[in-house]
């Protein structure tokens, strides 16, 4: 009986049909597969659409954010250097003396005398305005007065005008920072104004104030795609200067009587500033693009408030590529029709693009983490003393200047002690470099347990310290430079063939009104070179030292210490 053939698999029909006639089964499946092709091109092509603009907002979201914090730190950094130029004037003795009342006289006489007098003052003003860039910076008495400007020689002179009414003097006459934008009173210059309280004893005498025009500020602010509004709404400073005066929709200045409109911004109207959304046919609204003013380009906004400063910044990332989306999801539809392996090519791009660029925003933020723990390190290694841990020459003459200021400042005392550890190079040669080295630290440790906090300890050379005590004076310092010693010398240094003993030598000098930080070290170097004279193990201080040694003469060859009346010493 004769085998039947077996059947056929449809794989195997199709490549027979396929060897034999292409060209008729290719356009039989394509005709048969058609409509399915174009329903899933025109589903993926809806799904492209708004997958593209989730991404785009996504990573603009991400650009905006850095973008943020970028304008926020740079209009951090100018403001707060704004904010300290009134500070700065307030301290001065010639802002002080002109803020204080001064008695009754004749009205010509009086009048005169307040030109004679404010002279310096102006001029000071002038200078300090010049130096700093600063459009105006001007002095007011406690009743808003203007006694004293930098411009008081030009033809917008402030002299005699009252700005009690400025938010910014109102709240420097509380006792706090004023700041607020307004236009000029007189010059009619918009700007920035910042205050600070004139005290004298605990007392408000009166007001300076600095004011920066919106042309120097710009160029101490990059403001790419951003502006910034006042606590009214109005915006103040953009990158667009066409925007400036424009209020945002339901702007609080809306509410504002004519007649503040007017005191404040010398305008009594105010445009709007267009935002309108951005509209994709067959997207919803919600994905948070805007057309700002007259752009054609949609933009991310996004705001950082701050009420501290009363104004807020609206920075926008532009998305332009949304434009061109309509027609990008037509090329994907006649793409996705004609190649689909292609569209399953082009999502897994897509996809891919935005883990690339998460990553590489994690990289940026763990690289800046880095530098700023490698700067902090930096810092460490660059005002320490390596082997000691304690503070190097470095950053003993820094405190050495701030701490001269201040005491200058509050008149408080302060002393320099140079120490020397007796007999090391003896140790050295004895016991070798190792053991001198753990004797530096050991001794170091010593100090630094009998110091209080403000003190500073800095290691100035091989076995030389130096010690800064603020609100100490000279006795009060040979105190503590006493019972450093006797810690020293009742703590050997532990060893192998047995305690090393140790002792120290000090010096010590108060500061004196206008001495330099090196005649001061001086000082105290020549009473610490008398205390090894006299036998080491000692403390001496400056007084007790003849004067021509602390001039600079030759130092006598054999002790001399001095005695001073009521002393025993």
């Amino acid at each position: 009986m004769p085998l039947l053939p077996r059947p056929l698999s449809p794989f195997t029909l199709f490549r027979q049909h396929a060897e034999r006639t292409p060209i008729r089964l290719l356009l039989l499946t394509l005709m048969l597969l058609l409509p399915c092709v174009l329903y899933v091109a025109d589903r993926y092509a809806d799904m492209w659409a708004v997958r593209a603009l989730d991404d785009m907002v996504a990573n603009a979201k991400a650009r905006l954010a850095l973008r943020q914090r970028t304008v926020n730190d740079e209009f951090e950094l100018a403001f707060a250097g704004l904010r300290r130029l009134p500070d700065l004037l307030a301290q001065d003795d010639r802002i002080r003396d002109e803020a204080a009342p001064r008695p009754e006289a004749a009205p010509r006489k009086q009048q005169q005398a307040d030109v004679r007098r404010r002279a310096p003052v102006n001029t000071f003003l002038k200078t300090f305005a010049e130096t700093m860039d600063l459009h105006i910076a001007w002095l007011m008495d406690h009743s808003g007065t203007c006694i004293a400007t930098s411009n008081y020689d030009s033809a917008d002179s402030l002299l005699g005008t009252n700005y009690s009414d400025r938010a910014y003097f109102i709240a420097a006459m509380s006792g706090e920072r004023g700041r607020q934008f307004a236009v000029g009173r007189v010059s009619s210059v918009p700007g920035f104004f910042f205050a600070s309280p004139v005290r004298q004893y605990g007392t408000v005498l009166g007001v300076v104030a600095v004011k920066t025009d919106l042309p120097t500020l710009s160029r101490r602010l990059r403001l790419d795609a951003a502006f910034i509004t006042d606590e009214q709404g109005v915006v103040v400073l953009a990158n667009d200067k066409t925007h400036i005066f424009h209020a945002l929709p339901d702007a609080p200045v809306r509410d504002m009587p004519i007649s503040a409109r007017i005191l404040r911004y010398k305008r009594e109207a105010f445009p709007e500033l267009s935002l309108r959304p951005f509209v994709v046919r067959g997207i919803d609204e919600k994905h948070g693009l805007t057309l700002i003013g007259d752009a054609t380009r949609p933009a991310l906004l996004g705001v950082i408030h701050r009420p501290q400063d009363g104004l807020s910044l609206h920075v926008a990332e532009e998305v332009g590529e949304a434009l061109s989306l309509e027609d990008r999801r037509q090329v994907r539809f006649h793409f996705a029709v004609l190649c689909g392996l292609a569209v399953l090519g082009t999502l897994l791009s897509a996809v891919i693009y935005t883990l690339h660029n998460h990553s590489q925003l994690r990289i940026i933020e763990g690289n800046n983490q880095a530098l700023t723990r490698l700067n902090e390190e930096l810092r460490r290694i660059a005002e320490r003393d390596h082997l000691t841990g304690c503070f190097n020459r470095r950053r003993l003459d820094e405190a050495m200047n701030a701490e001269l200021a201040r005491s200058a400042r509050s008149g408080h005392p302060l002393a320099l002690a140079m120490l020397d550890l007796d007999h090391f190079k003896a140790v050295n040669d004895q016991h070798g470099h190792g053991v001198g080295d753990a004797m530096l630290a050991h001794v170091t440790e010593i100090i630094r347990n009998q110091l209080r906090e403000p003190d500073l300890l800095a290691r100035v050379g091989g076995e030389e310290f130096a010690l800064l005590l603020p609100d100490t004076g000279e006795r009060e310092a040979v105190t503590l430079l006493e019972r450093v010693r006797r810690k020293v010398q009742e703590t050997p240094l532990p060893h192998a063939d047995g305690p090393i003993p140790m002792t120290v030598s000090a010096g010590v000098a108060e500061s004196r009104p206008d001495i330099e930080p090196g005649r001061w070290m001086h000082v105290a170097d020549a009473a610490l070179y008398m205390a090894k004279r006299c036998g080491r193990n000692r403390t001496v201080r400056a007084a007790q030292v003849p004067e021509e040694t602390l001039t600079g003469g030759s130092p006598p060859p054999h002790c001399v210490i001095l005695s001073e009346p009521g002393s025993e010493d």
